[in-house]
C-alpha cells in the first residue's frame, strides 16, 4: 500500500478518546456528501420537468417549422413539397394556417387562434393523443369540422355534452373590409365541435380546423402560414435544418423546436444556473476540510517531527496529509452519490413522492437520472477538493516551518 495513504488512512480511523477531531473529520465528510446529494437530486428533478414539458408541448410544437421569411403567409406553391421530404431524416411534412378569429355559440363570444391543418397534421404531430372527449378530425369529405380546446367552449358556455353542435367563426375579409364601413367586411363559417383538447396555458384559445376551412375564411387560397415537420427517430435536428435551409432558400425561416419555442432555452437556463447556486454551496461546504486538516496537522506536530527525523522531507510529508484530505473528500463524494442515486432512483421508478396533477397526467414528481450529469458533478466536486485540499496543507505547513 502506498505509504501515505496508509498514514493518512490510519489517521481517519484512529480511535482515540482524548481528541474529538476524529469525531470533526467525519462530520466535514458528511457535511461534503450533502451538497453532492443535492445537486444530483435537483438536476434529476429539472431533467425530469424538461422531459414532461417536451411531452406536453410535442403535440403542438413540431420538430423543425419553416415560415415565410417576411409577412404571415406564403404562396403554397412556392415550397417544393417533394424536395422537403427528399431530406434526410424527415418524416413527415403538414401544411397549416393559423390567424386569430373570434368564435360565437349561444350568444357569447371569444377570441381564439384558429389553425387549420391538412390531412397529415396528425401523422406530424402527436395532438390527437391529448382529446380529453370526443374525436380527432378536422374534415370528412366535403364537411369541415373543429377541435377546441377545453378553454375555449366554457368560455361559450359549452362542454363534453355539447360536443357535434355547430358555433360560428368570423375573420375579417381582407379583401372588402373598410374601417369606414366595417359591416359586411367580415367572413363566416359554421361547423361542428367534434373534440376536447388540454395542453397548457399557451394554448387556451387554439381551435384546430381543416386547411381549406381556414383558407376560406381568411381569404387566403392557396396560402399557408407554417409548414411543420416531423423528424425521424435519432435524426439530427441542426443537421436536418441545416439542410431544409438549403432547399427552401432565404425567402423563407428554418426554425428548430428549441428555437421557436423559448420555453425550451429558459428551463435550460434554470438547470444551469441551479447547478452554479449549488457548486457553490458544495465549495463552501468543502471549506469545512480547511478546519479539518489545519486541526489534523497540528494535532500530529509530533508525529511530523518524528518523521523528519527519519529523513522524510517536508513535500512528502504534505503528501500524507493531502491524501488524507483527498480520502475524506473521497469519502464524501462516495456518500453523497449514494445518497442522490438512491433517492433519484427510487423516485424515478417507484414515484414515492405524489402529486394532484392526473389532468395533465402527472401522478408522481418527475425526475429522470441523467449519467452525464453524475459525471459532471463528479469533475467539479473533485476539481474544487483538490484545490482546497492542496493549498490548505501547503499553506498550514509552511506556516509550521517558520
Amino acid at each position: 500500500m502506498n505509504l501515505r495513504y496508509f498514514i493518512a488512512g490510519r489517521y481517519i480511523r484512529s480511535r482515540n478518546s482524548h481528541s474529538v477531531i476524529n469525531h470533526i473529520s467525519r462530520v466535514s465528510i458528511v457535511a461534503m456528501a450533502m451538497p453532492v446529494a443535492a445537486i444530483i437530486v435537483l438536476l434529476a428533478i429539472f431533467n425530469g420537468l424538461e422531459s414532461r414539458v417536451k411531452a406536453l408541448y410535442k403535440a403542438i410544437d413540431a420538430d423543425i417549422t419553416i415560415s415565410a421569411a417576411e409577412g404571415t403567409t406564403f404562396p403554397i406553391e412556392l415550397l417544393d413539397r417533394q424536395a422537403l421530404m427528399g431530406v434526410e431524416g424527415v418524416e413527415s411534412l403538414s401544411l397549416t394556417l393559423q390567424q386569430g378569429a373570434m368564435v360565437e355559440a349561444e350568444g357569447r363570444r371569444s377570441i381564439i387562434n384558429l389553425k387549420g391543418v391538412d390531412s397529415a397534421y396528425s401523422q406530424t404531430l402527436d395532438i390527437a393523443d391529448q382529446i380529453l372527449s370526443g374525436e380527432w378530425f378536422t374534415e370528412r369529405d366535403e364537411s369541415d369540422f373543429m377541435v377546441a380546446s377545453l378553454s375555449v367552449m366554457q368560455e361559450l358556455g359549452m362542454g363534453q355534452s355539447s360536443l357535434g353542435e355547430k358555433v360560428s367563426l368570423y375573420a375579417i375579409n381582407r379583401s372588402q373590409f373598410s374601417s369606414l364601413l366595417p359591416i359586411g367586411g367580415y367572413t363566416r363559417m359554421d361547423a361542428p365541435v367534434v373534440g376536447l383538447f388540454a395542453l397548457n396555458e399557451s394554448n387556451n384559445s387554439l381551435v384546430v380546423t381543416s386547411l381549406r376551412a381556414a383558407q376560406k375564411l381568411f381569404n387566403y387560397p392557396d396560402r399557408a402560414s407554417t409548414v411543420e415537420l416531423r423528424l425521424k427517430d435519432g435524426a439530427d435536428l441542426r443537421r436536418v435544418a441545416a439542410n431544409l435551409k438549403a432547399v427552401v432558400g432565404e425567402e423563407f425561416k428554418v426554425l428548430t423546436r428549441y428555437e421557436s419555442n423559448s420555453l425550451y432555452r429558459l428551463m435550460a437556463l434554470e438547470k444551469w444556473g441551479v447547478f452554479a447556486v449549488a457548486a457553490l454551496v458544495m465549495l463552501i461546504a468543502s471549506l469545512s476540510i480547511v478546519g479539518t486538516l489545519i486541526m489534523v496537522i497540528i494535532d500530529k506536530r509530533d508525529d511530523i517531527a518524528t518523521l523528519r527525523t527519519l529523513g522524510l522531507r517536508t513535500q512528502a510529508i504534505a503528501r500524507i496529509f493531502t491524501g488524507e484530505g483527498y480520502l475524506m473528500t473521497l469519502a464524501g463524494l462516495v456518500i453523497g452519490l449514494a445518497i442522490g442515486l438512491a433517492l433519484t432512483l427510487v423516485q424515478q421508478y417507484m414515484g414515492i413522492v405524489r402529486l394532484n396533477a392526473s389532468s395533465i397526467g402527472i401522478d408522481a414528481y418527475p425526475v429522470e437520472l441523467q449519467w452525464a450529469d453524475v459525471v459532471l458533478t463528479v469533475v467539479v466536486y473533485s476539481l474544487l477538493a483538490f484545490a482546497i485540499v492542496n493549498l490548505t496543507v501547503r499553506a498550514t505547513l509552511k506556516h509550521q516551518t517558520k
